[in-house]
C-alpha cells in the first residue's frame, strides 16, 4: 500500500469513517488486516479512552456546517449526526458506531476487518462480484 495515499490523514479521528487502515504513531499507514489481533485490541483501547476529546473535535468541525459543500459532504454531515444522536451523548457509544472501531473490534477477535457475511446472513459481495446493499439490516435481524 502506497502511504501516499493516505497523506489527508493528519489524526487518528480521519479515519472513524473506513475500515481500511490504521496511522501508527510515526505515520505509518497499515492494513488492518496486516496488524495483529493483539494490537488491533490496544488501538481500539486507546481510541475508546479518547473518546471524549475525538467527540470534542468532531462536534467543534461540525459547527462550522458540511465542508467542503457538496451533496457528498451534507451526507457525511448528517450521517455523523445521526450516530451522534443515537449515541444519547456518550462519547464512547457514538465512537464505537465508527467504521474504524467496528473493524478494529473484529480484527481483535482475529477476524478480517471487513466480514464476508452480514449479520442478516447474507454476503456483502454476492457470486457475480458485485456488492450487495445491506442498508437495512440491523443486528438481530433474521432473513429467511
Amino acid at each position: 500500500m502506497d502511504s501516499s495515499e493516505w497523506g489527508w490523514v493528519t489524526h487518528w479521528t480521519d479515519l472513524l469513517y473506513q475500515d481500511e487502515v490504521w496511522r501508527d504513531a510515526q505515520g505509518t499507514i497499515l492494513r488492518l488486516d496486516d496488524m495483529e489481533p493483539d494490537y488491533c485490541g490496544r488501538v481500539r483501547s486507546f481510541c475508546l479512552r479518547n473518546a471524549e476529546h475525538a467527540l470534542n473535535g468532531i462536534l467543534y468541525e461540525m459547527a462550522h456546517g458540511p465542508m467542503p459543500s457538496g451533496d457528498v459532504a451534507v451526507d457525511g454531515f448528517n450521517r455523523e449526526w445521526d450516530m451522534l444522536d443515537a449515541a444519547g451523548g456518550d462519547p464512547k457509544a457514538w465512537l464505537e458506531q465508527a467504521d474504524l472501531l467496528i473493524a478494529l473490534k473484529y480484527r481483535s477477535e482475529g477476524l478480517p476487518a471487513r466480514p464476508a457475511v452480514c449479520h442478516c446472513g447474507y454476503p456483502f459481495i454476492g457470486d457475480d462480484g458485485e456488492p450487495w446493499d445491506h442498508g437495512g439490516c440491523y443486528p438481530g435481524i433474521v432473513v429467511d
